[in-house]
């Protein structure tokens, strides 16, 4: 486990980064009267991500594989960081859902409905927890592949002596 120390400290900050935004969200009104634009907010929340992706493997080049990393290895790093803000990730929704806006799910389909968007059965099934935790998870592991691969190229050693 001490090989992945600092992909396990990375995910708890993002973690404790994500709970964070949902309150901020929550404070600034994107969990009722704007919570007809509160995916646009939570989007950029993608921003931060990425900037822990960025911290977390330049952190595992320097201090875990001594300023010299492939780009395998930190595509590697980068994926284990993934894995690891994805099953963080329930916490997350449970804290959110239950603790900061338990009212969040029947103010989106109040929303929802209103506009008829969506039938009431249709919008029940849509914006619920258990898939919002399903299209959450997903949305972690893909972006998470993408801001890995990516990461990993620019943080890659160039032209590391062999």
């Amino acid at each position: 486990m001490k090989n992945y120390s600092i992909e396990f400290k990375w995910a708890a900050i993002s973690t404790v980064l994500a709970i964070a935004w949902m309150y901020l969200e929550k404070n600034l009104g994107y969990h009722d009267e704007k919570i007809g634009i509160q995916i646009l907010f939570t989007n950029l929340f993608s921003l931060v991500l990425i900037a822990v992706f960025i911290i977390a493997l330049s952190e595992k080049k320097k201090h875990f594989f001594h300023s010299v990393i492939s780009w395998k290895q930190a595509f590697f790093s980068g994926m284990i960081l993934t894995l690891m803000i994805t099953i963080f990730f329930p916490l997350v929704q449970y804290i959110t859902y239950t603790q900061i806006s338990p009212d969040f799910f029947d103010n989106l389909l109040a929303v929802v409905i209103e506009k008829g968007s969506m039938s009431l059965e249709s919008a029940q099934t849509y914006f619920s927890f258990d898939n919002y935790l399903k299209q959450g998870a997903f949305n972690n592991l893909s972006l998470g592949v993408v801001t890995s691969a990516c990461v990993a190229y620019f943080i890659q050693t160039k032209n590391p002596k062999k």
